[in-house]
């Protein structure tokens, strides 16, 4: 293991322990961009405040709050609703709703006992929410709360829905993954011990089984009907999985915290290729983004690589000069996505050849 991988996570425990202990206090986060789209706008939550982007020039469209509050400090992605809604978890403990086309405030749900790090699962009916009290919260749309789940770790990752068991899969700081019944919140059942921390969204397969990556450098296959561990793929140098993984195909694509890259067979965890920090120069902590034959990753350096199924870089940009990148790439709009941070631009926009369309600089 990486000692800078212990620093990583120190700086960012570093944070999330001084916000939760002054929370009323002027403290700004300093995490990294949730980022989320639909047809018309990119929405970023960054530190303190939520931008609404437009697609089609970079333009901000809204921010929320209008004016910057310290007490107030965004890090998840955000999530939308089939009603219109944006929904948002901030480190103040609340849980906020949106007008996604306004960024006018619609509710907010202050039950938790704890920040906000994962994005909320959004149904039809129902919004799913964990928070760092080791709770997942189910509310109804305009912000009533329907159940608590509680579990035995922090929950770092936003969970998925299954519908064929009208259940969750909530994945947990404690080593394990969780099923609840999405309409009561009972635990179905609850997974073995993997490892190590699961901080990512697993992936679910065409054939019912979870795929949920760790802190202990494993990727796990689980049964979705017990919770049973099916088979499991070791990472090059015990490297550590932030993000969970992305299945196209019946293949399985995840990078770690030692900056490889990893394509999988989803049926049996045979590793079909992967490539190594020396060919993409960076910790790898986003979720990749597969569209069609094309690959899109990034890397902690700064860089967005387009490769194709066969591991093939086809090309490379760097965002800028100190830029970081630790958000998962987004698409819309046959553009790609991706939010940065040390530098001025709060988004950047790259058409699927690798060439800039524009980048969103919030104004002072």
């Amino acid at each position: 293991m990486r000692h800078k991988h212990l620093l990583f996570l120190l700086v960012f425990f570093a944070i999330a322990v001084t916000l939760s202990a002054c929370a009323g206090a002027a403290t700004t986060a300093t995490s990294w961009p949730g980022l989320t789209v639909d047809d018309e706008y990119a929405y970023v939550a960054y530190n303190t405040q939520v931008y609404a982007v437009d697609l089609v020039n970079g333009t901000e469209r809204w921010r929320y709050p209008a004016e910057a509050d310290n007490n107030i400090t965004f890090y998840a992605d955000p999530s939308l609703s089939e009603d219109g809604q944006l929904v948002v978890g901030s480190y103040d403990y609340n849980l906020y709703s949106l007008n996604a086309e306004s960024g006018t405030q619609n509710w907010v749900f202050p039950e938790a006992e704890n920040r906000y790090i994962a994005s909320s699962l959004v149904a039809a009916e129902n919004v799913f929410s964990p928070a760092a009290d080791e709770k997942l919260y189910s509310l109804d749309l305009n912000g009533r709360l329907q159940w608590t789940f509680s579990s035995e770790g922090e929950a770092w990752a936003k969970p998925i829905s299954d519908d064929n068991c009208d259940c969750l899969y909530l994945p947990t700081m404690d080593h394990s993954v969780y099923a609840v019944d999405a309409q009561t919140g009972t635990q179905i059942w609850r997974s073995p011990k993997l490892g190590g921390a699961i901080v990512g969204t697993p992936a679910y397969g065409e054939d019912s089984a979870l795929y949920v990556g760790t802190f202990g450098g494993k990727l796990f296959k689980l049964s979705s009907r017990d919770g049973s561990i099916l088979g499991e793929y070791s990472t090059a140098d015990g490297g550590w999985i932030w993000s969970g993984p992305t299945i196209s195909d019946g293949v399985l694509y995840f990078g770690d915290l030692n900056g490889y890259f990893y394509a999988v067979d989803a049926n049996d965890l045979s590793e079909l290729w992967k490539l190594s920090p020396e060919q993409l120069d960076g910790e790898i902590v986003g979720s990749p983004l597969v569209i069609d034959d094309s690959i899109y990753i990034t890397t902690e350096a700064g860089i967005l690589f387009k490769l194709d199924t066969t591991g093939k870089i086809v090309w490379s940009q760097t965002i800028g000069d100190g830029a970081k990148i630790y958000t998962s790439p987004r698409s819309a709009n046959d553009l790609i996505l991706v939010a940065p941070i040390q530098v001025d631009e709060l988004l950047v926009a790259y058409n699927q050849d690798g060439v800039r369309q524009w980048a969103f600089i919030p104004a002072e």
